[in-house]
């Protein structure tokens, strides 16, 4: 019987990200694993960085406002379901 260990997300994010740094799918998954962390804000930073190399990218703006939620940011949150909304068009 074979046993296949689980590669850590987190590492391979880190190295999706050593390659491109501008890669979208990395950085939407490391805002995830921040805000899954509580560290939301560190999660929002990244997610705004994504969204400046690719405005359009699926989910990233209803992330967005989930993020916003948490931290409390009403108007914020709205915001970017609006935008999630546009997007969806």
């Amino acid at each position: 019987m074979t046993y296949f260990e689980r590669p850590d997300t987190a590492v391979l994010v880190m190295q999706r990200l050593a390659e491109n740094a501008e890669d979208v799918d990395a950085l939407f998954v490391l805002a995830a694993i921040q805000a899954r962390g509580g560290r939301v804000s560190e999660g929002l930073t990244i997610l705004d960085h994504a969204l400046r190399l690719d405005r359009t990218y699926p989910g990233a703006w209803m992330f967005k406002a989930v993020l916003h939620r948490m931290n409390g940011e009403s108007d914020a949150e709205r915001s970017a379901r609006e935008k999630a909304e546009d997007a969806e068009i």
